[in-house]
């Protein structure tokens, strides 16, 4: 494939992308890693607004499922050492003359990715990881594990606020190195990785009804995507292993329920992996990927002739986070090139 690249911004420490489609148009926004804006942009890059001009600390972007003017947004994780003490969810909603407010969803220290999740019922869940549940003053810390935290969303989310928060409940502990997080197109579970390995969750089909856990892999990984990348209608699971670490690797499906074993590894390693987004390039299966340190790739993993195959978008910018976005019928990689302070859009054409 072709890519055709375009720096739409420069942005200190690009970090966390979401889609947002509004009532006035599809776009995708950008938050930082430190002190900084939440900007909205269309799809063709061009610069709309900026949502809010801080507080920052943002590590995840999604907007409310059935509404076109909010979104959530995690807010002041400034570092897994010793900076998300004060870490909590956002949501920011939008008014009918253009203008936008936010309010506190939940105080939930050192939350790193969240999710909106939908039971069987239509009810929606706030899914929320946090990655340690503490730290010292000491950079790698580890020492107190992160969680798994659950609420079901049965008001609208702009009343929540200060006073006034969702209230949340411990589904899981012990989760070491709590980083990875992927959910399904259709809400219906998500995807976690810790130190400990991969684990679905599946929300309850009642409001009073009991979460379902599984381990599917058990192997350190910090980063997930799923897609039937070799065309065989079961869906592998890739993997970045370790805790921002430097192997890929893609896991399928045995005849088992719930197993999964390695079918590929790459044979190169890749310091500091991080981006990753699964779906379709060109109408092929794929995965977009990227690593932080030494090349600083973006690259795509894709099945071929038997085999997987990598092949390089870009070089040397450092992407933190990607996804892919379709402006009618234009495809385009959506890369947040923190170590470069860049944030880019790459056309593609097969």
């Amino acid at each position: 494939m072709n890519y055709s690249k375009k720096v739409v911004a420069e942005m200190n420490l690009a970090y966390a992308i979401g889609t947002f489609d509004g009532p006035d148009a599809k776009s995708f926004l950008i938050g930082v890693e430190k002190q900084g804006p939440i900007r909205r942009f269309a799809l063709d890059g061009e610069p709309m607004e900026t949502v809010a001009e801080g507080p920052g600390g943002v590590m995840t972007i999604t907007q409310v499922p059935g509404r076109d003017d909010q979104f959530m947004a995690t807010c002041e994780f400034f570092s897994p050492n010793y900076g998300g003490d004060t870490a909590h969810i956002r949501t920011y909603t939008r008014a009918a003359d253009g203008s936008w407010s936010s309010t506190k969803l939940c105080d939930l220290p050192y939350v790193h990715r969240f999710g909106l999740l939908k039971g069987a019922d239509g009810g929606l869940w706030v899914i929320a990881c946090t990655i340690k549940g503490a730290c010292r003053e000491i950079k790698n810390d580890w020492q107190t594990p992160g969680a798994v935290w659950v609420a079901r969303l049965d008001e609208a989310a702009e009343t929540y606020g200060d006073d006034n928060q969702l209230q949340l409940s411990c589904l899981a502990t012990a989760q070491v190195q709590n980083h990875g997080f992927w959910f399904a197109p259709d809400r219906s579970y998500a995807l976690v990785s810790t130190a400990g390995g991969v684990f679905r969750y599946v929300p309850p089909a009642t409001a009073d009804g009991e979460w379902d856990v599984a381990c599917l892999i058990v192997n350190p990984t910090s980063d997930i995507c799923v897609g039937d990348f070799d065309g065989d209608g079961v869906e592998e699971i890739l993997t970045m292993s370790k805790f921002h670490g430097d192997t890929l690797q893609v896991w399928h499906a045995t005849e088992n329920a719930d197993e999964y074993k390695c079918v590929w590894t790459d044979p190169e390693k890749r310091n500091f992996l991080h981006a990753i987004w699964s779906g379709e390039l060109g109408g092929e299966p794929c995965a977009v990927v990227g690593n932080r340190k030494d090349g600083r790739d973006l690259l795509r993993v894709s099945y071929v002739d038997g085999d997987y195959a990598i092949e390089q978008i870009d070089h040397d910018f450092g992407p933190a986070n990607c996804w892919v976005i379709d402006d009618e019928g234009t495809q385009r990689i959506i890369a947040a090139n923190r170590e470069t302070n860049q944030v880019a859009l790459y056309t593609v054409e097969s």
